[in-house]
């Protein structure tokens, strides 16, 4: 189920990601990606129904086009995952 939920992130994130139209971002992301995948599957842990209202949330923003809400939602989102990966190590 982690392994299938970290494909859904990924491609989640790829997604937005690819309609910014830039190389540079894609490049970066991944590499960050790949990097924090091997300590969350270290720590055995996934946050599941909260990151998938996270990404409801960053979502909806995208979709009205509200750029700022979506950047403060996927800042949110981006530091409740290291917290949570933190505190499980």
């Amino acid at each position: 189920e982690k392994e299938l939920w970290k494909r859904y992130d990924w491609e989640f994130h790829l997604a937005l990601i690819r309609a910014c139209n830039s190389k540079n971002m894609l490049e970066l992301h991944a590499v960050l990606f790949w990097k924090y995948l091997r300590y969350q599957m270290l720590v055995l842990t996934y946050r599941g129904d909260e990151a998938a209202r996270e990404h409801k949330d960053i979502f909806d923003a995208a979709l009205a086009r509200d750029s700022e809400a979506a950047a403060r939602r996927l800042e949110e989102h981006i530091t409740n995952g290291l917290v949570h990966t933190l505190d499980a190590m």
